[in-house]
């Protein structure tokens, strides 16, 4: 058999099971996580952390992949989670060039218009990003990346 047709065939079965496959991987990383930190060498906070929110992200997956309005819900993922993960890089790029470079035009100034452009670089840099990534999901019928 060749390496194509066993990869296909992983694939099918992967997302057929993948909820069970994602239990287990939780199962055993936890429990990894809890042995490093009982032999010291991760802090309590790092399986604590790990053990409290991956289960509600696996859940809400699961009733995600299930629910009947899947298409708004991949919607609202695509552009409020596109923003918050672009906008974040876009924001301090974005100070960067205003505050903190040599050539700023508001390295050392305290007038009205550099605070009026730091508040609203978060409002401009977020909604550029959100605009990016509805685009992207719209070019992708808003569709997971392991669904398409």
């Amino acid at each position: 058999m060749r390496i194509k047709e066993k990869l296909k065939i992983f694939w099918k079965r992967y997302k057929e099971n993948w909820l069970w496959v994602n239990i287990g991987g939780y199962i055993v990383l936890a429990s990894m996580n809890w042995f490093l930190y009982f032999l010291g060498l991760v802090s309590l906070v790092i399986p604590i952390i790990y053990s409290l929110i991956f289960p509600p992200i696996l859940i809400s997956v699961y009733f995600t992949r299930k629910s009947s309005h899947r298409r708004i819900i991949y919607r609202l993922i695509w552009t409020i989670g596109g923003a918050l993960v672009l906008g974040f890089p876009i924001w301090i790029s974005i100070n960067y060039i205003l505050y903190v470079a040599p050539w700023a035009p508001f390295r050392d100034s305290d007038n009205i218009l550099a605070i009026i452009s730091f508040v609203l670089s978060p409002i401009i840099s977020y909604g550029a990003a959100a605009y990016i990534c509805h685009r992207l999901g719209k070019k992708r019928d808003f569709q997971p990346f392991m669904e398409s």
